[in-house]
């Protein structure tokens, strides 16, 4: 096995996989059917990077090459890791990464779970921040949510949680983004009308099934 990337390249965007863990147990998840394989990239982290490994690895990537957007998101939950989101997106903000822009695009491919993690609403820490949220909720009912998303105890009412944190980061991030995967079990017009009566944007995604390399 390869060792394990922090940072990696898709579609013109810097990923950064800083966290294995999820409280979620999702029935689509591809981690362990592509043995935390990812487009030839190993995301199945020996352990957690510090932000001085994660500014280290950005910095060797952005020396050789621009990205469009800097992306958290592997295979585990990035809001798990807060903290370090925040402390490394300050860190941009303030110009102190070179080559890379202060106004850098920052997303997060997030659970929405991360109020709930952290005991706290992390939204009003985003603005200025994070540009971003794709935040995956993949139906508009909360009964199938669970059968879905398989939480963890002690986030089994995730949904209403989600839907909070959902309304609360169009206050501090410039973009919401609602994701569904294209289960056959699942309404997609109805989350996209879900994703339109709060006023957020939707896209779906395709079920993942193979490895593309």
């Amino acid at each position: 096995m390869t060792k394990y990337s922090v940072a990696y390249e898709y579609n013109g965007a810097m990923y950064l996989n800083i966290t294995n863990r999820c409280p979620n147990l999702c029935s689509f998840c591809i981690k362990n059917k592509w043995n935390m394989m990812y487009r030839g990239y190993n995301l199945k982290l020996e352990k957690e990077p510090d932000i001085y490994e994660v500014l280290d690895n950005v910095k060797s990537m952005f020396d050789k090459k621009d990205f469009k957007e800097i992306v958290f998101c592997g295979y585990g939950e990035p809001t798990m890791r807060w903290d370090l989101i925040k402390e490394f997106s300050s860190i941009v903000r303030k110009g102190e990464i070179k080559n890379v822009d202060p106004c850098k695009r920052i997303r997060i491919n997030t659970n929405g779970l991360g109020n709930l993690i952290n005991k706290r609403d992390i939204t009003v820490e985003m603005k200025g921040l994070i540009n971003s949220l794709h935040i995956s909720l993949n139906t508009s009912d909360p009964n199938q949510w669970i059968k879905i998303m398989r939480p963890f105890k002690g986030y089994e009412n995730g949904f209403e949680t989600v839907v909070d944190f959902i309304i609360k980061a169009k206050e501090s991030v410039d973009e919401v983004v609602i994701t569904a995967v294209e289960l056959k079990e699942v309404d997609i017009k109805a989350v996209e009308d879900f994703s339109l009566k709060l006023g957020v944007k939707f896209r779906k995604r395709p079920i993942l099934d193979y490895e593309e390399v």
